[in-house]
């Protein structure tokens, strides 16, 4: 029988079993799944987008949307939608997606460049116009009375145009309702129609609504019957808003008196 082995070697031996044991240890940190990671990705993306401006003519699919609701809500056919998207009407359309909403100008019909003769060194050249001054005739003004109480920045949101009680108030451009009712006090009833990505106009003061929220209208089609004033007198508020923002209406509608 061998003698026990020294304290030492006890020792050593002890140390060794300990580093066996510890090196079968692996720590296991949690790891993101690919599923995770690319949602989140996905997530930021579509954020992102969304602060980005889609130029005229198109549109940014928000969720719940379909291709043929988009095309209804800009008053074109499903198919010539479709068509210029590359789709088909059965498609599904994800949320963020910019489509074309009108025609693309190859499919515009070109004009033949006429050559013009060069203006004297010495003559007076008419500076561009501004980019709302070249939207001036898009809409058409609801009635045909005068203007009551005009638009000022900071002060008003629109202005207030004259006219009898019950007459007709008519869309000033194609589009679709999204808002047709007298839950919000300051204007009656009121109508709010969406025509692109930019542009919605709203009708205050309104006696009689004509159409309801979701219908697609036509510039020129009666929507509503005006209301009256305090004075009994016919009054509608109208307003133009621009990328959420109210602008003077009278810049985007033919010049008038009043």
């Amino acid at each position: 029988m061998y003698p026990c082995a020294p304290s030492r070697w006890r020792l050593l031996l002890l140390c060794a079993a300990l580093t066996t044991l510890t090196g079968c240890v692996s720590v296991h940190r949690p790891v993101a799944s690919n599923a995770a990671t690319a949602a989140q990705a996905s997530s930021a993306s579509t954020a992102a987008d969304a602060l980005v401006p889609v130029e005229a003519g198109s549109y940014r699919v928000n969720a719940g949307d379909t291709l043929v609701s988009i095309a209804k809500s800009f008053g074109r056919a499903p198919a010539a939608v479709a068509r210029w998207n590359k789709m088909s009407t059965t498609d599904a359309v994800s949320a963020g997606l910019v489509l074309r909403v009108a025609p693309p100008e190859s499919a515009a019909p070109k004009s033949v460049p006429v050559p013009t003769a060069k203006p004297a060194a010495n003559a007076k050249l008419s500076p561009t116009p501004a980019p709302a001054q070249a939207e001036a005739s898009r809409f058409k003004w609801p009635v045909p009375g005068p203007i009551t109480a005009k638009f000022f920045t900071g002060r008003s949101k629109g202005v207030e145009l004259g006219g009898r009680v019950g007459e007709q108030v008519k869309a000033a451009e194609d589009g679709r309702v999204v808002y047709a009712g007298a839950r919000i006090k300051p204007y009656g009833r009121l109508i709010v129609i969406k025509h692109d990505g930019h542009f919605v106009t709203a009708y205050g003061n309104i006696r009689k609504l004509l159409v309801e929220e979701g219908t697609v209208v036509t510039q020129g089609q009666s929507i509503a019957e005006m209301g009256a004033d305090a004075n009994g007198s016919g009054s509608l508020k109208f307003e133009v808003r621009k990328d959420g923002k109210p602008v003077d209406p009278s810049v985007y509608l033919p010049k008038r008196p009043g």
